[in-house]
């Protein structure tokens, strides 16, 4: 490869590789404001997120003109940062009034509004206390719905040979997805959708950013103990809507327990529960047909409930205004 070691213009040549239409707005505590301009939505080489991964962040969907779920997003932000010792210069109230000021900002109905909480800039050393104080970065842009096939066919899931989260902060949403980027690339290699984790004895914990769930031939819902994955919001709002599928007998129990691969291999259903996907299903894992090899009537019933949670759910939505 032959490098070009001609002086950038910024305005001819940086911003031609950008698509402004995926970035809406962004505001940083270290630019203290906010901008539209792709150019300065950046963080500082300097900044202990960037060169050590010292950082925490976390995602939220806003849809016709709603943040779903924003106050849970919040929550596990704020517990991500405090369990490192990150302390938010800033309380959840006011945060939550960030995001939504933000929103209505932008402009825009439907987008993902992405925020990350810093070590803070000032060093490029390991040491935490180097850096000035913690930065706060929030991007609003497009978001991009999952490939049509997820939901027509099912994914295709493979079990990783890389753990993912250490095992004394499996709750922490840090920055550091090497792991989950391994996991991701390990997948495509094996040409599958998706990879997950499991622990020293063979049990699912999650996948690189989903939580995984099976529906056993039994009718329970198994999901892995909240001990070893991080708390999904999505899989939270799942478990609350179980309730309304075991009124109707579609589940017959709910059950928080370990689940080793192998009934994983012979469950009726597998699930994936995520921000991006709320829920989608699994129908070949590790080379194992899962149930009849198509979309279930859990997934068919669970997709229901949050097309209608999305757009009408009681206490889940957070108009911008």
């Amino acid at each position: 490869m032959k490098f070009n070691l001609e002086e950038v213009n910024v305005s001819r040549k940086v911003s031609d590789l950008i698509d402004k239409k995926d970035f809406y707005l962004f505001y940083s505590t270290y630019l203290n404001g906010f901008t539209r301009d792709p150019i300065l939505m950046s963080v500082p080489i300097d900044d202990h997120i960037v060169h050590r991964g010292d950082g925490v962040f976390d995602n939220t969907l806003c849809i016709a003109g709603s943040y779903y779920l924003l106050d849970n997003h919040i929550e596990r932000f704020f517990f991500s940062s405090n369990a490192i010792g990150i302390v938010p210069p800033f309380s959840q109230s006011e945060m939550r009034g960030l995001l939504l000021k933000l929103g209505k900002l932008s402009g825009k109905k439907d987008f993902i509004t992405r925020y990350f909480l810093s070590r803070g800039h000032g060093s490029m050393s390991v040491y935490p206390h180097e850096a000035v104080a913690p930065n706060l970065y929030v991007l609003i842009g497009k978001s991009s719905p999952p490939p049509e096939r997820y939901f027509r066919d099912g994914l295709i899931a493979v079990t990783s040979a890389i753990g993912l989260r250490p095992p004394a902060s499996p709750q922490v949403k840090s920055v550091n997805y090497l792991s989950n980027a391994l996991m991701e690339l390990a997948a495509k290699n094996a040409g599958a959708d998706a990879a997950i984790s499991v622990d020293s004895s063979g049990n699912l914990t999650e996948g690189s950013n989903k939580n995984v769930a099976v529906v056993g031939k039994d009718g329970v819902l198994r999901v892995p103990p909240s001990d070893k994955v991080l708390h999904g919001t999505t899989l939270s709002r799942a478990l609350h809507l179980a309730e309304i599928l075991m009124r109707k007998r579609i589940l017959i129990d709910v059950a928080v327990e370990n689940i080793p691969t192998a009934e994983a291999y012979n469950s009726a259903e597998m699930l994936f529960f995520s921000t991006s996907l709320f829920v989608a299903p699994v129908v070949k894992y590790d080379g194992h047909t899962i149930g009849d090899g198509k979309p279930g009537k859990v997934w068919k019933n669970f997709h229901e409930l949050f097309a209608k949670d999305v757009i009408s759910g009681k206490d889940q939505l957070t108009p911008i205004r």
